[in-house]
């Protein structure tokens, strides 16, 4: 019904949305949001991020949201995309194409990722005037009132993080900061060119401020007369791609996606579901989730405890190093004594580990370049039975005392390795052989893809249409193995709970099928996220069993107890999410302001 709805859509009306990071969609509800309010038609296209012949007749308007390579793993920009473009605003079978780059920033490599270099270079081509900065800047973005895009509001609003944009002409600005434009446009023949961050387009969770900016920014690119007030190109330059961070890959547009690679209509409904709603333990049905992420160290211990108590917070959160991590006389001596200090206070205790510090005896994953990953290879039994199930066993076994119940409430892990390395991998040895043996192929093709060498694995798998059942294949095999671990833990200790820590809401296959499998409706897992609107994503995940509650990474130093800006914060907090958390100890004064903070 939905393909049958898509199909009746005006080209006028439909947006293609392309993620360069092959993000899960409901990680990007939040960025399509706007662009459905203004009354496009927004269709993700998630295993196959790259620009065909037929793109340029189907839709009026295309998103990319660029990749991080070659800091983390992701695809890229190819010779073939950077083609489509110039046809999109060039070209006679698009004379009206928007053409909107969203490129990432990383506050800590200064040199950019490969797409936004690559994005530089193909707007000095089209002669845009627009250029992506190197700095980064963290700060909230003002519209400008007389500017082209004239009902885009007044109020500074969140943007998130952004590189400031050299503009050609003061025109071309849509949105600024003190250190330069965050939004800017420019007019390509008939077409339009719109340059923003990828963190920008995705804050409209973060504040209704935001929202109503980028509903106005994405109505605005629908209507071209509005577009004469912004500074047309002019003075194109040569497209120079030699000494780009890595290769720029020559991949020729084919005429249409390979018939595997579907699209979704973003937002997805929310449709009933027969599932239950996760069932919210006491201690946070009643205040709400209140946390605290650190690492654990016999000296500061005693402080940290001193912190939560005058915060009045709820739960604690500690990353023990792996090595500690051992049922022996010393680690048993250490656990009584920190939960004899911990009985003095309300704070249910998570001795957290990292997920890439656990070792493992057998092959490390490997990633579409084909290069070794320093994580195991995720569907390795040498793993799941070995390093990572002693882990989870130890700290079952040393929490699961009577007395420590109350006390212990379960077990963290860090995330973000997971979703740093797993995104963009899943071609070790094992991975691949179970993934194909699930696509349906006959023997003789099954047996001539498993001759692939890692470096061709991920191409053929794309250009094929497989990709996406490849990794579909992958996550429920990872659940699989996580669904059984836990119920050897809670056959341990039927009460334990598994909390998770991440940047942002995992979307690799294997940080998925983690919390699938560690997830019920009885016992939903712990997701403390550093940003974004968590409800919505949730929503949908829970289509796929997968029953969390959230919490919401809080800066105090950016004075976000003050009256009115938790009176704005309030919904966000608890409502998209279940609470909030804190990754440092803040001065007594504002300790007591988080004190005072309820649901």
């Amino acid at each position: 019904m939905l393909a049958m709805v898509a199909a009746c859509q005006p080209a006028s009306r439909r947006l293609l949305l392309l993620d360069l990071n092959l993000s899960d969609p409901a990680a990007l509800e939040a960025t399509a949001a706007p662009w459905h309010a203004a009354g496009y038609h927004v269709e993700y296209r998630r295993f196959y991020p790259h620009l065909t012949r037929a793109d340029l007749t189907r839709y009026r308007t295309v998103i990319i949201l660029g990749g991080s390579e070659p800091q983390a793993l992701s695809e890229a920009v190819t010779l073939g995309d950077l083609a489509i473009l110039n046809e999109w605003v060039n070209g006679e079978q698009r004379p009206d194409g928007v053409v909107v780059l969203a490129y990432t920033s990383d506050g800590r490599n200064p040199a950019g990722s490969l797409d936004r270099w690559i994005m530089n270079q193909w707007l000095a081509w089209q002669g845009a005037g627009i250029t992506i900065a190197a700095q980064s800047l963290d700060a909230p973005a003002v519209p400008l009132p007389r500017s082209s895009l004239d009902n885009g509001g007044f109020a500074p609003f969140p943007a998130g993080l952004n590189q400031p944009l050299q503009v050609r002409d003061p025109s071309q600005i849509l949105a600024r900061a003190p250190g330069g434009a965050f939004v800017a446009a420019t007019r390509v023949n008939a077409g339009l060119i719109v340059v923003a961050g990828k963190d920008l387009l995705a804050s409209a969770g973060a504040d209704p401020r935001t929202r109503d900016y980028l509903v106005a920014l994405a109505r605005w690119t629908r209507r071209p007369a509005e577009w004469a007030g912004v500074r047309a190109a002019a003075r194109r330059a040569p497209l120079r791609l030699a000494s780009a961070p890595r290769p720029v890959a020559p991949h020729p547009p084919p005429l249409a996606p390979p018939p595997g690679a579907t699209v979704t209509v973003l937002p997805q409904p929310v449709m009933p579901t027969d599932s239950a709603s996760p069932i919210a333990p006491t201690w946070i049905a009643r205040q709400g989730m209140r946390g605290f992420w650190t690492r654990f160290t016999p000296q500061s211990f005693d402080s940290v405890l001193g912190f939560v108590d005058v915060a009045a917070l709820n739960a604690l959160a500690t990353v023990i190093p792996v090595q500690a991590i051992a049922d022996t006389v010393t680690t048993r001596n250490f656990w009584r004594n920190a939960v004899e200090r911990l009985q003095t206070t309300s704070v249910h205790w998570f001795p957290a580990v990292r997920l890439i510090d656990i070792p493992t005896p057998g092959a490390d994953e490997v990633d579409r370049h084909g290069e070794l990953q320093p994580v195991p290879c995720g569907l390795d039994s040498l793993f799941w039975r070995g390093p990572l199930r002693a882990t989870y066993r130890t700290l079952a076994r040393l929490g699961g005392a009577p007395a420590r119940a109350e006390v212990v409430a379960g077990v963290a892990v860090d995330l973000d390795s997971a979703t740093m390395y797993y995104g963009g991998a899943g071609f070790c040895d094992v991975d691949y052989r179970i993934g194909l043996a699930a696509l349906g192929l006959d023997r003789a093709e099954t047996e001539r893809l498993a001759m692939l060498p890692p470096t061709e694995r991920y191409d053929t798998l794309l250009e094929r249409g497989l990709l996406g059942r490849y990794f579909d294949t992958l996550q429920t095999a990872t659940s699989e193995r996580a669904r059984a671990l836990r119920a050897e833990l809670r056959r341990m200790r039927p009460d334990l709970r598994i909390a998770f820590r991440a940047d942002a809401m995992p979307a690799d296959w294997f940080s998925i099928g983690l919390l699938q499998g560690f997830s019920s409706a009885d016992a939903p897992v712990l997701l403390w996220l550093r940003a974004g609107r968590a409800g919505d994503s949730l929503a949908v995940y829970r289509h796929r069993d997968l029953y969390a509650l959230s919490a919401i990474r809080l800066e105090p130093d950016r004075n976000t107890f003050g009256a009115n800006e938790w009176n704005r914060l309030r919904p966000l907090v608890f409502g998209a999410h279940d609470g909030f958390w804190l990754d440092r100890a803040v001065p007594d004064s504002v300790a007591r302001m988080i004190r005072r903070v309820t649901r």
